[in-house]
């Protein structure tokens, strides 16, 4: 057998084993008795402390074991905000997904998604929110938004795509309107009050702040592969104004751009 192929079914067969090691560490853990939630004493007179879960390496997981543990509810157990993961896409770039919160997006049917991941960099390209200059349609008609979702997408790893749940997002139409739009997308990016935790410039009410963003000291700001501070866009339409969208500047500060510029993009996506 080639040395490379024996090398790497033994790393395989070693991540296999340490995967099984730590399933049996949580049932083992999921079957002691926790205290009653009503706070009374159990029948046998002993008190019980609720067992907590092992936290597992998000990195030594496949998507698909990660996938697992987000369907069975544990999730929020086993990993921990801001556990990272690595994946290639298909042109080489190896780029980070971080986990920035726990069951706080949705899919359209209102179920609950239990892990939201975006990229730690941006994309080595810079996009265009839009080929003109206008915010009219918003996120919904954008021609990002069709960029991440028909080509980005496909340069994700396989494993990876097939996990992946569509997740419903609310954001203003733009063009000075009132109203908003309703998409569900794989890949999105993050609207100003999802990251800021407030409105600066948009309209606000697209979104809630996410864990992640919320600690003190976060970096709000991002790099390209290179380590070159980066702008990136946001989903959000500037409010008031029919040319522009949010987005966040090198320095991590709120900032603006014209549809037709060409900025960073960190995407997020759900498990």
């Amino acid at each position: 057998m080639d040395k490379n192929v024996f090398s790497q079914l033994a790393a395989e067969f070693d991540r296999m084993e340490r995967t099984i090691t730590y399933q049996k560490e949580v049932i083992s853990t999921m079957q002691k008795t926790p205290t009653c939630p009503c706070c009374k004493v159990p029948a046998d007179g002993r008190i019980y402390t609720l067992p907590e879960l092992p936290k597992m390496k998000l990195d030594d997981c496949s998507w698909a074991e990660i996938a697992m543990y987000a369907q069975s509810g544990m999730a929020d157990k086993v990993f921990a905000q801001g556990d990272t993961k690595k994946f290639t896409l298909s042109n080489g770039t190896v780029m980070t997904a971080r986990i920035i919160d726990f069951n706080h997006d949705t899919d359209k049917e209102n179920n609950i998604l239990p892990i939201t991941f975006e990229t730690v960099e941006t994309l080595n390209d810079d996009f265009q929110m839009n080929p003109e200059y206008t915010n009219k349609g918003g996120w919904q008609n954008s021609q990002l938004r069709k960029v991440l979702n028909n080509s980005v997408i496909e340069m994700l790893p396989a494993d990876l795509r097939k996990v992946i749940k569509p997740c419903l997002k609310k954001t203003s139409l733009g063009g000075n309107s009132e109203k908003y739009g309703l998409t569900s997308d794989p890949l999105f990016v993050l609207s100003e009050q999802e990251i800021f935790g407030r409105k600066i410039y948009s309209h606000g009410g697209e979104g809630h702040w996410y864990g992640w963003y919320r600690q003190e000291n976060t970096e709000y700001g991002k790099c390209k592969q290179n380590g070159e501070r980066d702008w990136r866009w946001g989903r959000s339409p500037r409010s008031g104004f029919a040319s522009s969208f949010c987005g966040v500047n090198g320095s991590g500060d709120a900032d603006l751009n014209a549809a037709d510029d060409s900025r960073g993009v960190s995407f997020g996506f759900c498990v």
